[in-house]
């Protein structure tokens, strides 16, 4: 042990306190010792407390060791406790562990007194820990809990088998069904669709692209079909794929279901629209760092080149001084012109999207030292602006996914334009995942790339093989 341990002796006998301290020193434990005799010196002792251990003699007179232990329990119960004793009969022994003692050492044998230490501190940290860990599972479970039942529809949680692991009250009140009832069936026993398999079709999509949305008929215990709408979102939760459901009452009317589209349209517009100020506000932020800062800094360095000009006969120490100015300035420019060509590369705005995303892949290139093909079925592409800067977003976002991700050594893109059609491929020879199984849905970054495509009318899809590479491809159709 390389921390410094605290430990409490509760033992009269001071020649017996000094064997035992010996013993654990020449084990190599560092420590700090407090005796106790009786029990007085006993509780003052512990008013400290910060003990990570107490060794405690048997035979004290008018105060034993199972008062101590039961003291312990009920203040500190992370404070280990071994019992190191003269003599003691095993019925004892095996009594004081059964009330919580860690272990009991007999004096005349003290070599495995270090160890018993060790063991029974680390046992206690072990606790401590577990039991931190279960208070806060606990919590997480009752404000999950609390959250699930405050939904206004009906939750539940099942895995690829249908099997229901969560659901909230709302659940049970509307199915008419206990908890113990509903642990034992599956999804398809509440709910069906246009077709018999409609339920199974539903939440196979639902695990393959990692969201699903359908209306389907809940069937309560008394044989009542109600109808809901349900989205779902595939997760995992103990280690296993499984899909959360949560669905609204639709049978007043079929205007819920038209609300609710609308408001899924109006937050999409809603980030599409805040997507767009954002980008202008990048572009703002990054012409006026261009153009103001770069401009204050030109005339800085005019100035100090003035000053150097001007004041050439003064000692070399101003004229190295100006000169690291100079260095400086010229640094300067070049994190202003990185910023704000992060922020927004004019090049986009000044030559178009081929010559931006020709640019990326080059700036990619350069950065990550994986080699980019990149080429065009036209040489110029007029689109829409906003267009082309939701293309260009996704294709940073994809070459920044290869690079963290893949392991490629070389990157194939190709920007292809038809009559109606603009079709956008990444491709890497990277070490792939398996895209049948859903997993591309817990990678973010994968989800905001589809997300800005469907807010520009596009589909994006993603093919990959464990070990042969990824494909990523944007299809975007064109007005005529």
């Amino acid at each position: 042990m390389t921390k410094e341990l605290k430990l409490l002796f509760l033992e009269d006998n001071p020649t017996d306190a000094d064997l035992i301290q010996l013993t654990l020193r020449r084990a190599g434990i560092s420590f700090e010792a407090v005796l106790a005799s009786d029990e007085k010196e006993f509780h003052e002792a512990l008013d400290d407390n910060g003990f990570d251990a107490v060794l405690a003699d048997n035979a004290l007179p008018q105060y034993s060791s199972m008062e101590a232990l039961k003291l312990i329990r009920a203040t500190n119960p992370h404070v280990a406790f071994i019992l190191v004793t003269g003599t003691v009969s095993e019925e004892f022994a095996v009594k004081i562990i059964q009330q919580g003692a860690d272990d009991y050492i007999l004096k005349t044998n003290l070599t495995r007194l270090p160890a018993a230490i060790k063991n029974a501190i680390e046992k206690k940290q072990h606790q401590r820990q577990k039991e931190s860990a279960e208070r806060e599972t606990t919590k997480e479970k009752e404000f999950s809990s609390s959250i699930i039942n405050s939904l206004p529809g009906i939750f539940y949680l099942c895995d690829r088998d249908g099997k229901l692991l969560r659901w909230n009250k709302n659940f049970e009140r509307i199915a008419g069904y206990s908890s113990s009832e509903i642990s034992k069936m599956t999804a398809e026993y509440f709910i069906s669709g246009e077709s018999k398999d409609h339920v199974q079709r539903f939440m196979n999509k639902s695990f393959a692209i990692g969201h699903g949305e359908t209306e389907v008929l809940f069937i309560t215990r008394e044989a009542k079909r109600i109808p809901y709408f349900f989205t779902s979102i595939a997760t995992s939760f103990e280690q296993k794929e499984c899909l959360i459901c949560v669905g609204l009452d639709i049978s007043v009317s079929k205007q819920g279901e038209e609300e609710l589209k609308q408001a899924y349209e109006q937050l999409r517009l809603l980030s599409a629209h805040l997507h767009n100020i954002k980008e202008e506000e990048q572009r703002r932020i990054a012409r006026e760092i261009h153009d103001e800062l770069g401009q204050q800094i030109t005339g800085l360095k005019m100035d100090v080149a003035w000053l150097k000009k001007n004041l050439a006969n003064t000692s070399p120490e101003v004229n190295h001084k100006l000169g690291l100015m100079t260095s400086l300035m010229d640094e300067t420019v070049s994190t202003i012109r990185k910023i704000a060509t992060e922020l927004r590369p004019s090049i986009l705005d000044d030559m178009g999207l081929m010559a931006a995303l020709d640019w990326q892949s080059i700036e990619f290139e350069k950065r990550f030292s994986i080699p980019v093909r990149f080429s065009s079925s036209h040489q110029t592409i007029d689109i829409d602006p906003s267009l082309g800067i939701a293309i260009f977003r996704i294709y940073q976002e994809s070459l920044t996914n290869i690079a963290r991700h893949s392991e490629e050594k070389l990157v194939v893109c190709n920007l292809m334009q038809l009559p109606h059609q603009l079709i956008l491929t990444i491709t890497d020879n990277g070490k792939g995942f398996n895209s049948k199984n859903g997993k591309a849905k817990k990678t973010l970054g994968l989800l905001g790339m589809k997300e800005r495509a469907a807010m520009i009318g596009g589909d994006m899809t993603i093919e990959s093989v464990p070990g042969n590479g990824t494909t990523v491809t944007l299809r975007l159709g064109l007005k005529k």
